[in-house]
């Protein structure tokens, strides 16, 4: 019984494993520039992002490339005239009849968060530092798991 709970535990870890991001610290040796990236393109269960380097700022980040939401999905939030903090805002949720929503996925452009004008490129590891141009090293263990 203990060697097919064994099992199961080690192909349950693969499993989760297999369908959750994974952020890195990486750092360049000579200029000591640091960053905790994915690497390159990677996804979660909801969501997939991409390394990418902007040439202006000279810098590092990870940018969602693609985002799975409910259908007909609005960014703004809808408070009722009659809002009050004690009502639970499960009670506020449009009711569809009992039928599940579809998930469908949103496409996004990749954009430097500071200026949507800079100039963008992808960055994959191994990649070199944005400012020195050396090459960055990346550390073995993840160091966040993500949905």
């Amino acid at each position: 019984m203990r060697v097919k709970r064994w099992r199961l535990e080690i192909v349950y870890r693969w499993l989760y494993f297999k369908y959750v991001g994974k952020t890195y610290h990486f750092e360049c040796p000579v200029c000591q520039y640091r960053a905790k990236l994915s690497g390159g393109a990677d996804n979660g269960l909801h969501c997939e992002v991409q390394t990418m380097i902007c040439r202006d700022c000279r810098e590092l980040f990870d940018v969602f490339t693609r985002l799975r939401r409910r259908e007909g999905f609005e960014e703004t939030i809808k408070f009722p005239a009659f809002f009050r903090p004690e009502i639970p805002p499960v009670i506020l949720r449009e009711n569809n009849g009992g039928k599940p929503c579809p998930l469908v996925w949103k496409k996004f452009t990749p954009a430097c968060p500071v200026s949507a004008k800079h100039f963008v490129e992808t960055w994959n590891d191994p990649g070199r530092c944005p400012r020195c141009g050396n090459f960055l090293e990346k550390n073995g263990l993840p160091f966040r798991l993500w949905d």
